[in-house]
């Protein structure tokens, strides 16, 4: 039987790539990885990463699947994603994460800023949160820069 800090539960989330038209340089807050300068970018539609969030009481560490393949040596800054997250919500299991792009990863399409995005989201639902798009922008920004929270289905 689950404790109340050790549940399962799933979420799952869309978030178009986007394509920066100017990109931002430098950092105004390095902690919370704010850009010093504003970028413009557009989110494409059709391009999308797909992410589902499992929490699993049976998990001793955090998994990530990407594009059918596991990907352990990102685990470690998914995982402060998810802490953030769990800790928001007194939570303290591990999760599953299971994300695809249905574009290259790595083709400038910022893959890492549409993942996060939607790592966020689904994460956000499988532990029963209500964030703000600004919390939501700020726990994606410690995973991609780009990261925004905002343009999930």
């Amino acid at each position: 039987m689950a404790t109340s800090d050790q549940r399962s539960a799933a979420g799952r989330a869309r978030a178009g790539a986007n394509f920066a038209l100017i990109k931002y340089w430098g950092k105004a807050d390095a902690r919370l990885n704010v850009p010093a300068v504003g970028s413009i970018s557009i989110t494409l539609d059709a391009l999308f990463t797909e992410t589902s969030v499992a929490l699993d009481p049976k998990l001793k560490s955090d998994e990530l699947m990407l594009n059918g393949k596991r990907r352990d040596e990102d685990v470690t800054k998914i995982s402060a994603c998810l802490d953030l997250l769990r800790a928001r919500a007194r939570v303290t299991t591990r999760a599953r994460v299971t994300t695809a792009n249905n574009f290259p990863t790595g083709a400038g399409l910022a893959s890492s800023a549409s993942g996060y995005a939607a790592l966020v989201r689904a994460a956000e639902a499988a532990l029963e949160l209500d964030l703000s798009p600004r919390e939501r922008s700020i726990v994606a920004r410690q995973g991609s820069g780009s990261g925004n929270g905002f343009a999930v289905k």
